[in-house]
C-alpha cells in the first residue's frame, strides 16, 4: 500500500509540472521532464505486476494483461480525442481539422508519436501551430512498448525455476534494453531531435529503468534502508530541479533525460523505506487525489490549453493558462468517477468482452477522424477575384560592346508600392479562387526541394544544379537558406527568359552569413553550415558565377541564445561572406529579407476568410528594426542591394491575399504562384545590373 501511494504522489508531482508547464507558469520551463516520470512509474509499475504474476502463477496471460490495458487506456482516452474533436470543429481554425482528423486516427492506432516525429523532422511542417492531441504521443510510446514487453518478459522467463532466476533475467533485460535505447537515442539526436523525442526505441531507456528498479532486491539490512532513504530524497529533491532548472535549451532527451528518470527511480527504490523518507510526503491528501487522476488531468489539459487560443483568437494570459487547468481538473474529477474508475474496476470486462470495449472504443475514435476528414469546413467567402497585372519596365541589355565606356548600373533604391498590393489593402473577403488553395499551400514549393538541389540538414556538399542556358556565358547564382530557395521560380523566370544559366547553391536553415545558428528541427548547433559554405563559394568560383545573389532569414535563432540572431552578428557574419565572394571576383547582391506574417498564414485565412486583413501584419511587425538599419547602411556603404519591400508591402501593412494569389505557403515563406508572379519586377530590377558584370568581369 506504501509502495502503491509513492507512485500516486510521484505522478501527481509528473502531471503538476507538465500542467503548471504548458500554462505558461515562469520558472518552470522544465515541466516537460513530467513525462520522462511517467514513463519510469509505467515501467516498474507493469514490470512489477508481470513479475509477481509470473513468480505467483509460474506464467504471464497475455490475454488478463491486455485486458486491463484496455479498460485503464482506452476509455478516457477515446472519450477525450472524441470531446477534442467536437470543440475544434467549433472554435478550431477550420484549416487545421482536416490535420486533427489525421491525428485522431493516428490516435485510434497508437501510432500518433510517429505522426508528430514525422511532422517535427519536417522543416516546413515543424512551424504549424501544435495539435491539440499532440500529448498522445506519449501514450502511443507506452502502448507500443507494452505491445512487447510482456511476451519478451515472459519469453526471458521461461525455464526460470524460483523467483531470483526470474528477477535477474528481467533485470539483465531491462539493463540490455536501457543501454541499447539510450545509445539509440544519443545518436539521433545528432541526427533528427523530433525523431529521438518522439520514437518509441529511444524513449525506451527510461521505461525499462523503471522496470530494472522494479526487480531489484528490497533493502533490509539498517545501512541499505538508510542509504535507500537518503537517495530516495536526492531523487525527488533532483526531480523537482530538473523541473525549475530545465529549459527549453536544454537539450533532450539528450544525456540530461537520465537526471529526472534515475532520480524517479532512486524514489521509488527507497521512497518507503523508513518513516522518514519521501513517503512522508508523498502519501499527503492532495497529492494522492491529484496523482489518482493524474491521466485524466494529463489528457484534458492540452487540448483545452490549445483549443483555447482560437477560441480567444489570442495567446493566453498566465492566468487564463491557469483557469483552462482548473477546468481540466474539473473534467478529470468527472471522467475519473463517470468513466474511468468504473471500467477499470469491472473486471467482468475481460476476454471477448475486452476485445469488444478495445474494437468499438477504436472504432468510434477513428470514425470521428474519418468522418472530420470528409467534412471539412467553409473557407470562403464566396468572392471570385481577378488575378492581379502588374506593369513593369523592362530593361534593356547594356552594349558593352560599344567603344564608350559605358557607366555601371545601379539596382533601383526601395521604390513606392506597386499597384497589385495597394489594392490588396483594400479586399476583405477570402476568394474563392484562391491559389494556391488553403489546403495545397504548403506543398506550393519550388521544385528544388523535390529534385534534391536545396539540400538538406545533413548534407555539406552543394548539389550542382544548373537552371535557364545550361551553355550561356552570363551565369548567375542563388545562395542562402531557405529564403532563397523561395525565390527560384521567379529567378528561374528571368533566366529562361534572358538566356542565362542560373545555379542554386541553397541550405535547408543555414543562412549564408558566416555565423552559427541553432537549429529547432536538428535540436542542436546546426555545425554542418560552415563546411557547406566553404564548398559552396569553391562550387561558385568553379562554375564561373559572375553575380549571386545572397538572401536568408532574417530570423534565425543564435547557437548561444536560441533567439533571433543580434543585428551585430549577421553584420559581421555577412560582411565576412560578401568579402569572401567579392575577393575571388564574385559579384554579390543582398536581397532584402521578404516581410514575416509572424503566424501560419493559411490557417489564419481559414479562420479569417470573411476578413484577410486580420492575417495582414504591419510594416513594423512584418520587418526588424534592426535588420533594416543593417542593409541600409549596407547599402550606404556601397554594397549592391535589391530591395523588395515595395513587392510586398504598402505602407499601412503587408497584405497576405494579392488578387487571387496567397502570398505565404506558410508562416514565412513565399509561395511559388506569388515568386512567379512577381518574376517581371524582378527582371526589371536586375537584368541591366547582371548583363553588365557578367560581361565586365
Amino acid at each position: 500500500m506504501e509502495r502503491r501511494s509513492d507512485i500516486e504522489g510521484l505522478r501527481a508531482i509528473a502531471v503538476l509540472a507538465v500542467l503548471l508547464f504548458h500554462a505558461g507558469v515562469p520558472h518552470l520551463e522544465g515541466g516537460y521532464i513530467g513525462v520522462d516520470v511517467f514513463f519510469v512509474l509505467s515501467g516498474f509499475l507493469i514490470t512489477s505486476l508481470l513479475v509477481r504474476e509470473r513468480e505467483s502463477d509460474g506464467g504471464i496471460s497475455l490475454g488478463a494483461f491486455y485486458a486491463r490495458r484496455a479498460r485503464r487506456i482506452l476509455p478516457v482516452s477515446s472519450l477525450v480525442a472524441v470531446a477534442t474533436v467536437i470543440a475544434s470543429w467549433v472554435w478550431l481554425e477550420p484549416l487545421r481539422i482536416r490535420s486533427l482528423a489525421n491525428d485522431v486516427i493516428a490516435v485510434s492506432t497508437f501510432s500518433s508519436n510517429f505522426v508528430f516525429a514525422s511532422r517535427g523532422a519536417d522543416y516546413l511542417q515543424s512551424t504549424l501551430p501544435p495539435s491539440p492531441l499532440q500529448h498522445y504521443w506519449s501514450l502511443a510510446v507506452e502502448e507500443q512498448f507494452y505491445f512487447v514487453w510482456p511476451a519478451v518478459i515472459a519469453l526471458v522467463c521461461v525455464g526460470a525455476a524460483s523467483h531470483i532466476a526470474i528477477r535477474r533475467r528481467v533485470g539483465l533485460l531491462a539493463t540490455v534494453v536501457s543501454v541499447a535505447s539510450f545509445a539509440m537515442c544519443m545518436v539521433l539526436m545528432n541526427t533528427s531531435q523530433p525523431w529521438a523525442f518522439f520514437a518509441p526505441h529511444t524513449r525506451a531507456f527510461e521505461l525499462s529503468i523503471g522496470a530494472l528498479f522494479a526487480v531489484l532486491p528490497v533493502a533490509t539490512s539498517r545501512t541499505a534502508k538508510i542509504f535507500s532513504g537518503v537517495s530516495a530524497w536526492i531523487g525527488l529533491v533532483a526531480v523537482c530541479c530538473c523541473v525549475v532548472l530545465f529549459t527549453e535549451t536544454t537539450r533532450f532527451p539528450g544525456p540530461w533525460a537520465l537526471v529526472p528518470a534515475i532520480a524517479t527511480a532512486f524514489v521509488l527504490r527507497g521512497g518507503n523505506v523508513a518513516s522518514w523518507a519521501p513517503h512522508s510526503v508523498l502519501k499527503w491528501t492532495p497529492f494522492q487525489w491529484l496523482g489518482s487522476r493524474s491521466y485524466s488531468a494529463y489528457l484534458w489539459h492540452w487540448p483545452i490549453l490549445i483549443i483555447a487560443v482560437p477560441a480567444l483568437d489570442r495567446e493566453l494570459t498566465i492566468n487564463e493558462g491557469l483557469l483552462c487547468i482548473v477546468v481540466a481538473l474539473v473534467l478529470s474529477e468527472f471522467s475519473y468517477r463517470i468513466v474511468e474508475n468504473p471500467i477499470r474496476r469491472n473486471h467482468q470486462i475481460r476476454g471477448v468482452r475486452a476485445v469488444a470495449l478495445a474494437v468499438s472504443l477504436v472504432a468510434i475514435v477513428g470514425g470521428a477522424g474519418v468522418l472530420a476528414q470528409n467534412n471539412p469546413p467553409e473557407m470562403s467567402s464566396g468572392v471570385i477575384a481577378t488575378t492581379p497585372t502588374l506593369v513593369a519596365t523592362t530593361s534593356t541589355n547594356v552594349d558593352v560592346s560599344s567603344t564608350t565606356i559605358p557607366i555601371a548600373p545601379q539596382l533601383p533604391g526601395l521604390s513606392a508600392p506597386i499597384a497589385p498590393i495597394v489594392d490588396a489593402m483594400l479586399a476583405t473577403g477570402l476568394p474563392g479562387n484562391i491559389t494556391p488553395s488553403l489546403q495545397g499551400a504548403l506543398s506550393d514549393m519550388p521544385i528544388i526541394y523535390n529534385n534534391g538541389c536545396h539540400v538538406g540538414f545533413s548534407s555539406v556538399t552543394p548539389k550542382h544544379c544548373v537552371f535557364g542556358n545550361k551553355d550561356s556565358t552570363t551565369v548567375i547564382g542563388l545562395y542562402g537558406d531557405s529564403h532563397a530557395a523561395q525565390w527560384f521560380p521567379a529567378f528561374e523566370k528571368v533566366a529562361i527568359k534572358r538566356n542565362w544559366k542560373l545555379i542554386t547553391y541553397t541550405k535547408r536553415g543555414c543562412p549564408p552569413a558566416d555565423i552559427t545558428v541553432y537549429s529547432k528541427v536538428l535540436g542542436k548547433v546546426y555545425n554542418e553550415c560552415g563546411p557547406w559554405r566553404k564548398k559552396a563559394l569553391a562550387k561558385m568560383i568553379e562554375d564561373g558565377v559572375s553575380v549571386v545573389f545572397v538572401a536568408h532569414f532574417d530570423r534565425l535563432l543564435s547557437a548561444t541564445t536560441r533567439k533571433p540572431m543580434w543585428q551585430k552578428e549577421w553584420r559581421e557574419g555577412l560582411q565576412g561572406t560578401v568579402d569572401a565572394l567579392k575577393g575571388q571576383g564574385i559579384v554579390p547582391v543582398l536581397m532584402q529579407d521578404t516581410p514575416y506574417p509572424g503566424q501560419d498564414v493559411p490557417t489564419c485565412l481559414s479562420r479569417n476568410y470573411t476578413n484577410v486583413h486580420r492575417c495582414t501584419p504591419g510594416v513594423t511587425s512584418a520587418y526588424r528594426d534592426d535588420m533594416q538599419a543593417m542593409v541600409r547602411d549596407f547599402d550606404a556603404a556601397g554594397e549592391n542591394m535589391l530591395w523588395v519591400q515595395s513587392w510586398f508591402c504598402a505602407t499601412n501593412g503587408c497584405p497576405t491575399v494579392v488578387g487571387n494569389i496567397m502570398v505565404y505557403r506558410d508562416d514565412n515563406h513565399m509561395s511559388v504562384t506569388f515568386a512567379s508572379f512577381i518574376a517581371p519586377l524582378l527582371d526589371a530590377d536586375i537584368t541591366e545590373f547582371v548583363e553588365w558584370y557578367s560581361h565586365t568581369s
